[in-house]
């Protein structure tokens, strides 16, 4: 692991961690069968979290304009992992859900992130990273 990072702020720590663990992530893809997901691909799917989400949310969710929602969308659709509907409940809106395949490759994902879980608590220790997961569930507001 590298070395503390002692003058940043709150802020500058949980970017640099979260930066971390999205590298760790992508580490675990190019090792496997998905190894095509990019890390703008990657994030969408973790923002998703295996439930469908309309294009706007995923939008706002990423802080990213539609137009690169939609192209990021669709390079996943034409790879069978996601698929795009109508939405029942608002016009010229549109829903965007999990295939099987995008199941599978949520699966996959929720694997690597279980194993680099896992090093964390060798590294930090069990009981720390509980108690890490524990102050980012509170609620902050």
């Amino acid at each position: 692991m590298t070395q503390p990072i002692v003058s940043a702020n709150l802020k500058q720590l949980l970017i640099a961690r979260s930066d971390w663990f999205a590298r760790e992530i992508m580490r675990g893809v190019k090792s496997g069968e998905h190894a095509y997901i990019t890390p703008a691909q990657s994030r969408l799917l973790a923002h998703m979290a295996g439930k469908p989400a309309s294009m706007a949310e995923l939008a706002r969710r990423l802080a990213i304009s539609r137009q690169a929602v939609h192209k990021t969308v669709a390079e996943l659709a034409r790879r069978g992992i996601l698929e795009v509907r109508d939405d029942p409940e608002r016009r010229n809106a549109k829903i965007v859900s999990y295939t099987e395949k995008g199941r599978q490759v949520n699966r996959a994902g929720a694997r690597i992130i279980e194993q680099i879980e896992q090093r964390l608590a060798e590294r930090l220790g069990a009981g720390r990273l509980e108690a890490l997961r524990e102050l980012l569930a509170e609620d902050w507001d």
